[in-house]
């Protein structure tokens, strides 16, 4: 039980360490298999919206990488409780940081964000 519950471990920290990778480099093709179906959604300057379907959540965050000329992405921290996993970090640009926090949910197809905040 104990392998068991190690290789899932592993599998949940690989999946986020290429999240991260895809955040870092403004990766939005290979970031979009991480969305959800539904992803609620709150973005600086923007109005709350009602909740995105993967692609809009997809390029909700590409137009603000584009807008405020993000140019990476640094992780603060992660937390997995039971089937969530939060992530939280900031979103480089020259001028300034912005903070990110995505909240994740274990399916059958891994890790989805099911949740975006960017302030």
């Amino acid at each position: 039980m104990a392998i068991l519950h190690c290789s899932i471990g592993v599998h949940a920290q690989n999946e986020t360490e290429q999240l991260m990778q895809h955040l870092q480099t403004g990766n939005f093709n290979a970031l979009q298999i991480f969305w959800d179906n539904q992803v609620e959604s709150s973005v600086l300057d923007q109005v709350a919206a009602k909740p995105l379907n993967a692609k809009q959540a997809n390029e909700t965050l590409q137009a603000f990488f584009n807008q405020k000329n993000i140019v990476g992405f640094e992780k603060s921290a992660e937390r997995k409780l039971g089937n969530t996993l939060y992530l939280t970090g900031k979103l480089l640009s020259s001028q300034q940081k912005y903070n990110l926090t995505l909240l994740l949910q274990s399916t059958k197809k891994g890790f989805v964000i099911v949740s975006m905040r960017v302030n």
